[in-house]
C-alpha cells in the first residue's frame, strides 16, 4: 500500500504538496477546515494551536482561506505566499520567514493586497508553512467567518460570497469540519452548526470546538458539559472545549504562551471543568486529537485520491485530444488541417479499395465497408440486366390443331422433365392418342403428349415486313435487328443503370460524411471538408452521367467483335436438335431410332418444307437477337461498374487530395481559428492536466 511505504509525516506533506499544485481544484483532498461565525473565537483557537498572532480587529479580518501547515522540527523555518485560485494567474514563489512574529505582518500585507484588488472575499489562499520545535504535525485550513450583517460602508454581497466559499469546503466528503462555536450562545442555532448539519447530517466528519467557557453564566455549565460529553447531540468525532485569549487579553497584549498557561489553570481550578475528562479540554489536547484525526483521514483517502488522479488524467487527455491544440499560428493551422485531410484520404482509400484495416471499419453500428456495399449493388444490377436481356418468344398455339394418325408428337416420359418424339398410331378424338413406341396399347390424354413446339415469331415477321428494304429474304436486316435490340432490350437497361449510379452516389456521399465526422475535428473544419467533398461529388456526378449516356448511346447501335457471338448463335441453332436426338436415343438402341422421328425433328427445327422465307428470316432474327443479347449484356454489366469506378469513385479521391492541398491560409483561418469558448476550455483543461501530472509526479516520487 502507498501509505504503508512511507511515514505518516511524509504522507501528510504529500497531501499538502498535492494541494500546492492545485489538485484540490479537481479532486477533493483530505483536510481539516476551521469554520465558525464571526466573533466565535476561531482566530484565537488557531493562534493557540500555532503560536501565530492572527490580525484581529472589530472588522472582518479573514478574507480568504488560510492554509496553515505546521511541522515539528528542531529549528524554526517558514514560508508564506499567496496561492491564486485561478490557474491562469501564476502564484508568486514562497517568501521565507525568519521568525514567527513576521507571519502577522505578511498576513496583513496579503490581505491588504486582496482588498486593493477589489476582492472583499477571495478564493485565493494564503499558504503558511512553519517548521519548529513547538509546532504540532498538523495542517489546517482557516476560512472566513460566516457573516450575518455588514457595516454601513461594507459590501452586502460579502455575506453571500462567504457563504459560497464556506459551502465549497463543507460539501467535500474528505473535509473534516472543525466547527468553532462560543459556549455563551445557543450553539444549535449558530450559522456554522446549521450549515454543518446540512452538509454532514450524520455527523461523521464534524467536530465541534466550544470556545469561551469562561463566559457561561454560573450554574449553566451542565448543559455545555452534556454537549461536550456527546450526550445532547451525538457526533462521531465528538466535541472539545478550549479557553483562548479573549479581546481583553489581546488588548492587554497577553502573549500566546500566557494564554495557554491561563487556559490550563482555568480547566484545573474551575469547579465544573476540573471534573471533566482532560482529553476533552485545552488546546494542547486538541492539537494531539487533530493530528491523529488528520492522519486517519489522509490514510483513508489517499488511495482513492490516487485512483481518481489516474481516471481524471485519462479523461483530461482524451478531451484535449478531441479539442486539439490551439490554432495560434498559420503553421499550426496548416499542420492540423493536413493531419485531418490525410486521415480522411486514408480512410476513404480503405473503404474504396476494400482494405478494412482502420478502426473505422470495426464500427458495428455503421457499415463503413464501402467496397462491399458497392459489390452488393453491382450484383443486383447484374441480375436486373440479365433478366431484362432474356429474349422471350411464345410458342404457336396448338390448342385448336387436330392430331391425325402419322403425326409426330412429344410424349412425356418423366413428368414434364423429359419428352420423346413418337409417331401417333391411333386417335380417339382431338386429345387422346396412341403412339408407336411408348405404351402402344395405352391411350394418352393431352397432359401426356404435345405437338412439337414451334416459336410464334409473328411479331418479328410484322416488324420485318414494315421495315423491309432491298435485302433478299435470306439476309437479315441490320436496321431491323438494331431497332429490336434498341427498343425492346437496351433501352430498358437505362433504369437499372441509373439505379446503380444513384446507389453509388448515395453510398459514397454517406461514407465520405461519416469519414470526415470520424476525424473528430473542429466543427467548422468538418463542415468545410464536407462542403469540399459534396462539391466534388456533384461535379463528378455530372461528368459520370455524360459518360453513362455515351455508353447507352453506343449500346443502342449493336456492335461486337466478340467470337462468343457466333458460338452462341451456332449453339442456339443446333442445341434443340441435339437435345431432341438425345431424347430419341435415350430409351432406344441407336440402330432402331425411327427415321420418321428424326425427320420430324429436322422439320420442326429447320422448318424444311413448311416455313416461308419470312418464317425462316424471323427465326434467324430471333436467334441472332438471343445470341447478341447474351454477349452484349455481359459486356454491359462489366462496363458500367468499371466506368463508375474510373469516372466517379477514383476521381473523387484524387480531387479531394488536390482541392485540400490547395486550400489557402485565409480559409484555414476561418475554419480553424479558435473561438473564445474553445480557447478558454483548452486553457482550463491544460491547467487541469498540469496539476494532475504534477500530482502524479509527486505521488510516484513518494
Amino acid at each position: 500500500m502507498l501509505v504503508a511505504k512511507s511515514s505518516q509525516h511524509e504522507t501528510r506533506h504529500l497531501i499538502d504538496q498535492l494541494r500546492a499544485v492545485g489538485l484540490d481544484k479537481y479532486i477533493e483532498l483530505p483536510q481539516i477546515a476551521v469554520m465558525g461565525d464571526t466573533s466565535s473565537g476561531k482566530s484565537s483557537v488557531l493562534s493557540a494551536l500555532s503560536g501565530i498572532t492572527f490580525p484581529s480587529s472589530g472588522n472582518l479580518t479573514t478574507r480568504c482561506p488560510t492554509q496553515l501547515i505546521l511541522t515539528q522540527s528542531k529549528k524554526f523555518s517558514g514560508t508564506v505566499r499567496l496561492l491564486r485560485f485561478d490557474p491562469a494567474v501564476e502564484s508568486l514563489p514562497p517568501t521565507p520567514i525568519h521568525s514567527i512574529d513576521e507571519v502577522t505582518t505578511y498576513i496583513e500585507s496579503i490581505t491588504q493586497q486582496l482588498v486593493d484588488e477589489g476582492q472583499s472575499i477571495s478564493d485565493d489562499a494564503i499558504e503558511i508553512k512553519l517548521h519548529g520545535p513547538d509546532f504540532p504535525d498538523l495542517t489546517l485550513t482557516d476560512l472566513p467567518g460566516l457573516v450575518r450583517s455588514v457595516g454601513d460602508h461594507e459590501d452586502k454581497a460579502m455575506i453571500s460570497r462567504v457563504d459560497k466559499l464556506v459551502h465549497r469546503y463543507l460539501v467535500q466528503d474528505r473535509t473534516v469540519i472543525l466547527a468553532v462555536v462560543p459556549a455563551n450562545v445557543d450553539m444549535h442555532n449558530t450559522a456554522i452548526i446549521q450549515a454543518a448539519e446540512e452538509a454532514d447530517p450524520d455527523g461523521v466528519r464534524t467536530i465541534s470546538i466550544i470556545t469561551k467557557p469562561d463566559l457561561i453564566d454560573q450554574g449553566a455549565e451542565d448543559a455545555v458539559v452534556d454537549l461536550l460529553l456527546n450526550r445532547t447531540k451525538y457526533r462521531r468525532l465528538g466535541y472539545h472545549v478550549v479557553k483562548c485569549r479573549g479581546q481583553k487579553a489581546l488588548n492587554n497584549n497577553e502573549s500566546i504562551q500566557q494564554g495557554r498557561d491561563n487556559e490550563a489553570a482555568f480547566f484545573d481550578s474551575h469547579a465544573v471543568w476540573s471534573t471533566v475528562d482532560k482529553s476533552l479540554c485545552g488546546t494542547g489536547r486538541l492539537a494531539e486529537k487533530l493530528t491523529r484525526l488528520l492522519m486517519d483521514t489522509v490514510c483513508k483517502a489517499l488511495p482513492k485520491v490516487v485512483a481518481e488522479i489516474d481516471v481524471q488524467l485519462a479523461a483530461c487527455k482524451d478531451k484535449l485530444a478531441i479539442l486539439g491544440e490551439p490554432m495560434s499560428t498559420p503553421a499550426v493551422r496548416r499542420a492540423t488541417f493536413m493531419k485531418n485531410v490525410r486521415l480522411v484520404l486514408d480512410r476513404l482509400e480503405g473503404g474504396v479499395s476494400g482494405n478494412y484495416n482502420d478502426t473505422l471499419f470495426e464500427d458495428t453500428e455503421q457499415n463503413n465497408r464501402l467496397r462491399a456495399q458497392l459489390r452488393t449493388a453491382e450484383s443486383e444490377f447484374q441480375a436486373a440486366i440479365e433478366e431484362l436481356s432474356v429474349v422471350h418468344a411464345a410458342t404457336v398455339d396448338t390448342s385448336t390443331r387436330e392430331v391425325v394418325v402419322g403425326d409426330f408428337v412429344e410424349v412425356s416420359i418423366d413428368g414434364d422433365v423429359e419428352w420423346e418424339v413418337n409417331q401417333v398410331t391411333d386417335v380417339d378424338g382431338p386429345t387422346i392418342v396412341k403412339t408407336a413406341k411408348l405404351c402402344p396399347s395405352e391411350w394418352l390424354h393431352s397432359s401426356k403428349w404435345r405437338f412439337l413446339p414451334e416459336l410464334d415469331l409473328s411479331d418479328l415477321k410484322h416488324l420485318m415486313t414494315s421495315n423491309r428494304g432491298d435485302e433478299l429474304p435470306i439476309f437479315l436486316s441490320y436496321s431491323t435487328f438494331a431497332n429490336v435490340v434498341r427498343q425492346r432490350y437496351v433501352s430498358k437497361w437505362r433504369s437499372p443503370m441509373l439505379q446503380l449510379f444513384e446507389t453509388y452516389q448515395t453510398l459514397l456521399r454517406k461514407f465520405a460524411t461519416r469519414v470526415i465526422h470520424s476525424t473528430k475535428c473542429k466543427p467548422k473544419l468538418e463542415q468545410h471538408l464536407k462542403q469540399v467533398a459534396y462539391t466534388i461529388l456533384e461535379h463528378l456526378s455530372n461528368v459520370a452521367m455524360v459518360e453513362l449516356d455515351k455508353i447507352m448511346e453506343t449500346e443502342s447501335r449493336p456492335y461486337t467483335l466478340n467470337q462468343q457471338l457466333s458460338q452462341v448463335l451456332m449453339r442456339l441453332r443446333t442445341q434443340p436438335l441435339i437435345d431432341g436426338l438425345d431424347a430419341l436415343s435415350r430409351n432406344n438402341d441407336a440402330n432402331t431410332v425411327q427415321a420418321g422421328a428424326v425427320k420430324a425433328l429436322l422439320q420442326s427445327h429447320t422448318g424444311i418444307g413448311k416455313n416461308t422465307n419470312e418464317d425462316q428470316q424471323a427465326k434467324e432474327l430471333h436467334l441472332a437477337i438471343v445470341a447478341y443479347m447474351t454477349v452484349a449484356s455481359k459486356r454491359f454489366v462489366d462496363e458500367i461498374p468499371m466506368l463508375l469506378n474510373t469516372k466517379y469513385i477514383r476521381p473523387f479521391l484524387s480531387a479531394m487530395f488536390n482541392e485540400t492541398s490547395e486550400t489557402p491560409d485565409g480559409v484555414l483561418d476561418r475554419v480553424l481559428m479558435d473561438n473564445m469558448a474553445d480557447v478558454e476550455r483548452y486553457q482550463t483543461l491544460a491547467n487541469q492536466l498540469k496539476s494532475l501530472e504534477a500530482a502524479k509526479t509527486l505521488i510516484n516520487a513518494h
